[in-house]
C-alpha cells in the first residue's frame, strides 16, 4: 500500500504492522497467496536461529521421548545453526 497524502514522496511506502500485512495476504487471490507461502518457508529455511532458540529447540529434543520428533528437532536445529542445505 503506497501512502499518496501530501507532502509525502510519491515513491515511499508506507511502514505496515505485521497484522496489516497478514490482512493484505488474505486479501489475495489463492494462486498469489500461494506464492507468498513459499516465499515464507525458503525465507524460514535460510533463517539463521538465535542462540536462545537453539538453546530451546536443544532442550526440547533431549526432553522428548519420541525419536521422530527429536530427529525433526535436531534436523531443525542443524538447519538453523549451519543454514540450508546446498548439496541437496
Amino acid at each position: 500500500m503506497i501512502d499518496y497524502s501530501p507532502g509525502r514522496d510519491k515513491l515511499a511506502p508506507t511502514p505496515m504492522t505485521a497484522s496489516q500485512i497478514i490482512e493484505e495476504i488474505k486479501r489475495l487471490d489463492p494462486k498469489e497467496q500461494l506464492g507468498v507461502i513459499r516465499f515464507a518457508y525458503q525465507l524460514d529455511a535460510e533463517r539463521h536461529l538465535t542462540g536462545s532458540e537453539l538453546s530451546s529447540l536443544a532442550e526440547r529434543m533431549v526432553n522428548t521421548t519420541d525419536a521422530v520428533k527429536a530427529a525433526r528437532v535436531r534436523e531443525t536445529i542443524i538447519r538453523g545453526f549451519y543454514g540450508p542445505r546446498h548439496d541437496a
